[in-house]
């Protein structure tokens, strides 16, 4: 199955969704068609499996991130900044198929579901974290909040990966998203928005 995945992947990096069909990921993959039907009854269902997999290296990104902040004592300001990163890393790894994911995938219903299941399970960590640290925060609506730190995190660096901006690099990205977010939560960084030397 991973075989049939990856070659649905470097269709769709290499020659586009229309040259994406079930015959040609077969034929690149080296299974037979009836194989490939016996796991993906369709191109949407061979999109669909990428896509969840993404959404499933964003959990584990954001499970990583939570973990390595309880393994030891960090500011609110190193967790965020974790979080950011894992997140720009998220979009670093395989950027073409992300992009062509992104392109895609507002066309297919199930794939949109597997990115709203994704993002719902995000939102839930973010809420939480929010929840747990409210303390150290400006008062806000934990609802709301979460909702704005999610788009605008996900719409930066989308949009990065699309525009591919040759000014920014992934440190500056990183230390905007930072400043962006620990002022919208009352915090005033204590590091500078960027790195210099």
């Amino acid at each position: 199955m991973n075989a049939i995945l990856r070659a649905t992947a470097h269709i769709l990096k290499t020659k586009g969704y229309a040259e994406c069909s079930t015959n040609a990921v077969a034929k690149k993959a080296g299974v037979s068609i009836g194989s490939l039907y016996q796991y993906f009854p369709s191109k949407e269902a061979l999109i669909t499996a990428l896509a969840e997999e993404h959404a499933q290296k964003a959990r584990d990104l954001m499970l990583e991130s939570i973990a390595a902040a309880a393994a030891q004592p960090r500011s609110v300001e190193e967790m965020v900044r974790a979080y950011i990163d894992a997140m720009v890393r998220l979009h670093a790894d395989d950027p073409e198929l992300h992009r062509v994911l992104m392109e895609q995938l507002p066309g297919i219903r199930v794939g949109v579901l597997a990115m709203q299941r994704a993002s719902n399970q995000t939102a839930g960590l973010v809420r939480a974290w929010l929840e747990a640290h409210r303390s150290q925060l400006r008062e806000l609506d934990v609802e709301v909040a979460t909702y704005v730190l999610i788009t605008s995190v996900e719409a930066v660096t989308h949009l990065r990966l699309m525009d591919r901006p040759s000014h920014l690099d992934t440190e500056t990205l990183v230390d905007e998203l930072s400043e962006l977010v620990l002022r919208y939560l009352g915090i005033a960084p204590t590091r500078k928005a960027r790195r210099r030397g």
